[in-house]
């Protein structure tokens, strides 16, 4: 089992156990991007969103619903090459990132500090 310690700025930290099965061939982490909003919506901004059938705003985050390009047959081109970007191999960060059925389980930890 891989096991990975991820630190925020905000200085909360994770252990994320697992690794990714690509959804068993569905990719749903891969069909959509998702944003942490700085603020919330205006109510200009929200009915704008609401406008677009693709974008959701859910509390803090805006998502939008897309498939990322490398996705053929419900797994990633690029998994284990050097082309697939960081941020791919870093997601899920958060345990808000987890969807259902998601092959990693987070908590979050407390590091010691002398």
């Amino acid at each position: 089992m891989v096991a990975d310690l991820i630190q925020h700025a905000d200085g909360r930290t994770y252990l994320r156990t697992g690794e990714c099965d690509g959804c068993k061939g569905k990719a749903t982490c891969c069909t959509f991007l998702m944003f942490t909003l700085q603020r919330p919506l205006s109510e200009d901004e929200a009915g704008w969103a609401n406008l677009h059938p693709g974008i959701h705003v859910a509390g803090d985050s805006l998502r939008i619903d897309i498939a990322c390009s490398a996705l053929v047959d419900g797994r990633c081109s690029l998994f284990g090459t050097d082309e697939r970007p960081a941020m791919c191999v870093r997601y899920p960060e958060m345990p808000q990132q987890l969807l259902e059925g998601c092959s990693y389980e987070m908590k979050e930890v407390a590091l010691w500090q002398p």
